[in-house]
């Protein structure tokens, strides 16, 4: 009995070994930006489709070549609430403006992958802040809290815009993760002069996200794959999984918003947005789907229509 016990003990520990070290991979292989982009170096996850789309996408290369002109250094912002110093890309336009728009990039891209957003806002006649998100470009950190810290250095440039402008307007526009980021800003307490919200394809929660993808990315189950990474970022004092929910956040939003989704979107499963939009509390809200866009495309699938519906969606607090 004593030697069958012994031996169940050291299955159970060996199981539980591997357990964990399943999830350490998948956590760095998903969390830690830099150890992802060098996977993504590979090829592995390229599409051809979305590389032939892209060269061919004029949109996209004028917002780039303006944002290269632009040459902007980041901003440096003490955060409080995160302990160590955030950055950004801040302009300004020529005729001083109370409208103000942030907006956020995604999982594993940058400030200038929201080079079109920007230049668009930029045009309008907006100032426009647009931050590096945990664990990219200029952020200190290597690792991503796929918004949930996040949220906490936006509210740090609401201040940083309050400080310098007490009639500001603004509107806060994520695509993807900065979409998620978008819906978990709106879920705090934050102030009035945050008018309009407009997320982007973005998901319900980490959790369903990461549990949609990886079986496309690492060919693995969702669990215990999922499961075990979030416990690793937990003991590495990192973020819950399950604690990263715009759906959660939606829910005591009061910020008008605007959700857009690509119907053709298999990275952000196109299925997360009506839950969302359901969920949302916000006394206004509209949906806007883009009929075969893939993932954090719906703006260059369908330009035109996708700018008419947020000027006339923000148009009403702006």
């Amino acid at each position: 009995m004593g030697k069958a016990i012994r031996k169940a003990i050291k299955i159970a520990a060996g199981a539980g070994i591997a357990y964990l070290a399943l999830g350490e991979i998948v956590y760095e292989g998903v969390v830690n930006i830099g150890f992802n982009q060098f996977i993504r170096k590979s090829g592995a996850f390229d599409s051809k489709e979305e590389a032939e789309f892209y060269d061919e996408c004029i949109p996209d290369k004028e917002g780039k070549e303006w944002y290269d002109a632009m040459s902007a250094g980041d901003t440096q912002l003490w955060s409080d609430r995160i302990h160590r110093s955030t950055y950004a890309k801040v302009y300004f336009p020529e005729e001083k403006s109370d409208k103000w728009a942030i907006v956020i990039h995604g999982y594993t891209s940058s400030p200038r992958g929201m080079s079109h957003w920007a230049k668009t806002y930029y045009e309008m006649g907006f100032n426009v802040i647009m931050p590096h998100m945990i664990g990219h470009g200029s952020d200190s950190s290597h690792y991503t809290s796929m918004g949930y810290y996040d949220k906490l250095i936006i509210l740090d440039w609401i201040d940083y815009i309050l400080s310098l402008n007490k009639n500001a307007k603004i509107v806060i526009h994520g695509v993807s993760m900065g979409a998620a980021t978008t819906m978990l800003v709106t879920g705090e307490d934050i102030p009035d002069n945050v008018v309009a919200a407009v997320e982007d394809c973005g998901y319900t929660s980490c959790w369903d996200e990461y549990s949609s993808q990886v079986g496309p990315m690492f060919h693995l189950p969702a669990y215990p794959v999922v499961s075990s990474a979030n416990i690793i970022s937990k003991i590495r004092g990192n973020f819950d999984f399950k604690e990263a929910s715009p759906i959660k956040a939606v829910v005591k939003s009061k910020t008008p918003t605007l959700f857009i989704h690509g119907e053709g979107d298999t990275f952000v499963p196109y299925s997360m947005m009506q839950p969302l939009y359901e969920a949302c509390a916000a006394p206004d809200k509209k949906m806007l789907s883009i009929p075969e866009a893939f993932h954090a495309a719906a703006a260059f699938f369908d330009n035109e229509l996708y700018w008419n519906t947020v000027k006339e969606f923000i148009g009403k607090y702006i």
